[in-house]
């Protein structure tokens, strides 16, 4: 009985644990802007000595399939070799990371997407994901899929996975 109490306090209490309520997925006719959570920390930690040269550190991303492709683009920060470690907020760490987008090819891999609106901004306890431009948007909503799934990486910590349904306006 005591075991399974504190499981469920674990699983109840885990950063992990993420309320689907706390994304959104909102596409209108201009852009789209997809909302995670981010645990709130005082000082954010980058290219960390620990980690290895080209390793990604962290991912907040969204990947969506439309018109039979799958389309991954959001925020990611890889280490490079030599990087200096870095600190601050998380307006600092995204502005030390990349904004992409990325399609899966026939032989699995992710390819850029080279000239995609694709922004990445902090506010709050949240991440905003924004989509702009009507070649972008097409590209991933033109067949009106009904959900996306959010992904979220940090150091030494277990990804986190939410799938949520997109809101067309």
């Amino acid at each position: 009985m005591h075991i399974v109490l504190l499981i469920c306090l674990l699983l109840t209490y885990s950063p992990a644990a993420q309320d689907s309520a706390q994304f959104s997925a909102v596409v209108g006719k201009s852009e789209a802007s997809l909302s995670l959570p981010v645990q709130p920390r005082d000082r954010w930690r980058w290219n960390q000595p620990g980690t290895r040269d080209n390793a990604r550190e962290y991912r907040m991303d969204v990947t969506v399939k439309n018109d039979g492709k799958e389309y991954t683009f959001g925020f990611y920060l890889w280490k490079h070799p030599g990087a200096s470690p870095g600190a601050g907020s998380l307006s600092d760490l995204i502005s030390a990371g990349q904004k992409s987008l990325f399609q899966r090819s026939e032989s699995r891999l992710m390819t850029i997407v080279r000239g995609a609106d694709v922004r990445v901004k902090s506010k709050g306890d949240r991440v905003v994901i924004t989509v702009r431009g009507e070649k972008d948007l097409q590209r991933l909503f033109s067949s009106r899929p009904t959900e996306v799934i959010f992904k979220i990486k940090y150091p030494d910590e277990a990804e986190i996975s939410q799938t949520i349904p997109i809101v067309y306006q």
